[in-house]
């Protein structure tokens, strides 16, 4: 009879530790067939998936040089394509005025100096561009500018907030844009 107190005793204090220990248990044996019945196949997958697609680029790689040609006489062809001609320079510096108005923000200057290139028929427009407004609206025209559809370098480009109690910020940009010579 003392034996059996002392097991339902020991039963009793231990209680609370073995429903601990038999939910990690569980927690253990549902992390194990999570991992085998849908991680591994999953991993595997995506495994033979990229092994797949290096292979298709290790292949690519050995390229026939014409067939190289070809392709990067096309992409300079579709390059050319997009540079628009000089006279529509004057609509480039009204979008770039319409973009800086659209972020709320004020034009200072723009000063514009035309370099030729000779070889290309090519006129590179250097711009220097100010505006002012809040740093979220500044942060947003590069932005726009970066995504325009005409080629643009963004050459350099300054922040300057003289004021340490307003967010009004300065930008100076320097940028590149490509146009062509008309009969060129």
């Amino acid at each position: 009879m003392m034996k059996y107190k002392f097991i339902l005793e020991t039963i009793r204090a231990w209680r609370k530790p073995a429903i601990f220990v038999v939910v990690l248990l569980l927690i253990n044996v549902c992390s194990y067939l999570y991992l085998t019945i849908y991680q591994e196949p999953r991993l595997e997958s995506l495994q033979n998936n990229w092994f797949e697609k290096r292979q298709k680029i290790n292949s690519m790689a050995v390229v026939d040089p014409a067939t190289v040609y070809e392709q990067g006489t096309r992409d300079l062809k579709t390059w050319s394509s997009r540079i628009p001609p000089k006279k529509d320079f004057a609509r480039f510096l009204g979008d770039l005025f319409e973009t800086a108005a659209n972020n709320n923000l004020s034009v200072k200057s723009v000063t514009y100096k035309p370099n030729l290139i000779k070889d290309e028929g090519l006129l590179a427009y250097s711009i220097a561009f100010s505006v002012s407004g809040n740093y979220a609206a500044v942060k947003s025209f590069i932005s726009d500018i970066a995504r325009s559809r005409q080629i643009v370098t963004i050459d350099n480009l300054s922040l300057n907030n003289s004021s340490t109690t307003q967010e009004a910020i300065e930008l100076k940009l320097q940028l590149t844009t490509y146009l062509r010579v008309e009969g060129a």
